[in-house]
């Protein structure tokens, strides 16, 4: 661009046709959506006058604001396509041509509009990032919010309950929120996280005719969560180093010594949180707050889905990954104000797979993180975490230091190919775990990334006892198996062979030494935090 009466501004048309392409796809999910409410509906078990008029008022809408939302973004998509072509027909009439490839150059002089022919979309103001993302927002706003709105009438008319309804309209909400944060000139939305968003909307919208007439407690996204109890942990000593503190963190899950009926307690009922006063060896208090991993019922389960009382449910990893507030990361603060940890201390937030994203996602909050005492802020200086999926999220504090360990196969790719018979034993292969951040790329094909993020690859440990497969070796913070606790296995047997010498980590201990860890640190307190949401089940 120039600066004088020649100065030019142009549209990216190759980055208008990328667009037109996403705006393609958002009219196919769109349309998929639309499908799976459809047979959602129609597969309801409810019978009656009632539940043939809504039916039919379902099918009303889908056949009409819905799909008209799909035909939108078609046209939006079209329209783009058009402009793309006036912009560079106009500019080569001009004189100008074609400056980069795909970027076609028009003069100044309409206060910063695009100048490509006499059409409304021509007179879009210029965006750091492209329009078309403001588009979106306002296609999906303007077609799937209206027909929600609509049916909410319809459902609350038929006596039913509209929170399904108001659930899909949030979710819309939210995912919306990232094209229209795009547009005003933010970062484009990661990968990930519109991944996670286009999960929980997808869901939601699965879930909306059931939800009206009963509460599955699937994907629910409530946070009010208790305390249920407070209980101390005996016999506790201060860590050593990063390997103690994934010890300790694997501990508060597992039945704690001189508690009576800890072994036979219903884990899906509630969640634990551990955490350690310490103090450091300058005389004053630090905190060492173990986030969970990912409890309760397994995967199958649908009660792990939302309605169990454990937060940290598979629901969670969901929420929290799209960005959005968890009951996990609402345990978190819960447990730290019932554990007297006062506003403004020193805190350090340890977590395995979804307790890291948990730990993440709270550093990034400047509610949350912030070193002025605010009421219910802490000064989080350090965010560490084994089997986490952290690349999309960034502190809010530069001097929080968030570090994440990852495993890599020890299993050369070539021998794949071979016969299982040629692999080593026993086999060990990279955690899949810390890959759903997608390697923190955006849409747009930028990455999220700061000096303040770092990710360690350590090589999967051998295990030292059999019994254990090699994806529970590559994930489990602490691996157990039918002969006890494997010493050289998962997060903990590689951080003791690998901490020394790995440069981040041998740092990272060196910055925890005598105010987490190490010699002339001790603890004040050990307690676990029993604290969970509403258990629907």
């Amino acid at each position: 661009m120039g600066d004088g009466a020649d100065a030019m501004l142009g549209m990216d048309t190759d980055r208008c046709r990328l667009q037109a392409d996403s705006l393609e796809a958002a009219a196919d999910r769109l349309a998929g959506l639309r499908e799976r409410v459809d047979d959602s509906v129609g597969a309801a078990t409810w019978h009656g006058p009632d539940a043939d008029a809504f039916r039919l008022r379902c099918s009303l809408l889908s056949q009409g604001r819905l799909r008209e939302a799909g035909e939108l973004l078609d046209l939006l998509a079209r329209r783009l396509r058009v402009e793309a072509v006036a912009q560079e027909r106009a500019s080569a009439a001009d004189g100008h041509g074609v400056a980069s490839s795909g970027r076609a150059l028009a003069p100044a002089g309409a206060g910063g509009r695009l100048l490509a022919g006499p059409s409304a979309a021509a007179s879009l103001p210029l965006l750091g990032a492209p329009a078309s993302a403001a588009l979106v927002s306002d296609a999906l706003g303007a077609g799937v919010a209206l027909g929600t709105a609509e049916l909410t009438g319809v459902v609350v008319g038929l006596g039913g309950d509209p929170d399904g309804i108001d659930r899909v309209q949030d979710e819309l909400g939210h995912l919306g929120g990232m094209f229209e944060d795009w547009a005003a000139g933010g970062d484009a939305p990661a990968l990930a996280r519109l991944g996670a968003s286009t999960l929980l909307l997808s869901g939601a919208i699965a879930l909306a005719p059931v939800e009206t007439v009963t509460d599955t407690g699937l994907l629910d996204p409530r946070t009010d969560v208790t305390v249920h109890a407070v209980v101390e942990v005996p016999s506790s000593t201060a860590p050593r180093g990063l390997a103690d503190l994934v010890a300790a963190n694997d501990e508060a899950r597992r039945p704690l010594a001189g508690v009576p009926g800890d072994a036979d307690r219903d884990g899906a009922a509630a969640g634990r949180v551990r955490i350690q006063t310490v103090r450091s060896r300058d005389g004053g208090e630090a905190y060492i707050v173990h986030a969970p991993p990912t409890g309760g019922a397994p995967i199958w389960d649908p009660d792990s889905w939302g309605p169990q009382g454990n937060s940290a449910g598979w629901d969670s990893n969901l929420r929290t990954m799209a960005g959005q507030e968890s009951a996990a990361m609402a345990d978190i603060r819960t447990a730290m104000a019932a554990a007297g940890v006062p506003d403004g201390a020193r805190v350090m937030v340890v977590g395995h797979s979804q307790g890291g994203l948990t730990a993440a996602h709270l550093a990034a909050d400047p509610g949350v993180n912030r070193a002025d005492g605010a009421p219910g802020s802490y000064d989080i200086t350090h965010s560490f975490s084994v089997g986490s999926p952290v690349g999309t999220v960034v502190p809010a504090q530069a001097s929080t230091s968030t570090v994440n360990v990852s495993h890599s196969s020890a299993l050369e790719p070539s021998l794949l190919l071979r016969h299982p018979a040629t692999w080593p034993a026993p086999l060990r292969i990279a955690d899949p775990v810390p890959l759903l951040d997608l390697a923190g790329y955006r849409i747009d094909g930028s990455r999220v990334s700061s000096p303040a993020v770092r990710e360690v690859v350590l090589e999967a440990p051998a295990p030292a006892l059999g019994g254990a497969s090699p994806l529970e070796n590559a994930h489990e913070s602490v691996l157990r198996t039918e002969h006890g606790v494997d010493p050289t296995g998962g997060y903990h047997g590689s951080l003791q062979a690998g901490s020394g010498t790995d440069p981040v980590l041998a740092a990272l201990q060196e910055d925890l030494e005598g105010t987490y860890v190490g010699d002339g640190v001790t603890v004040v307190e050990d307690v676990v935090v029993v604290v969970g949401r509403k258990d629907l089940r």
